[in-house]
């Protein structure tokens, strides 16, 4: 079970670094503000959704680790 909550973690972890890096290209870009506005809103929106995901998946596998302890 350990790997698996470890490999969610890591998964959730790399679509924040992905959504970091085009919020990034948005802020030093070129192109028009609104539409790098757009992108940085809609990018930090969806940091924001994945470290809501993080927080929630560490409570669902804290009690099950908890629930797995009691059991041995």
């Amino acid at each position: 079970m350990s790997r698996m909550v470890s490999i969610i973690l890591t998964e959730l972890a790399s679509d924040i670094m992905k959504h970091e890096e085009v919020m990034e290209n948005a802020i030093n870009g070129k192109d028009d503000i609104d539409g790098r506005i757009e992108t940085i809103k809609h990018h930090l929106g969806e940091i924001v959704k994945t470290e809501k995901m993080i927080e929630k998946w560490r409570e669902y596998t804290a009690s099950t680790n908890n629930n797995n302890e009691q059991n041995k």
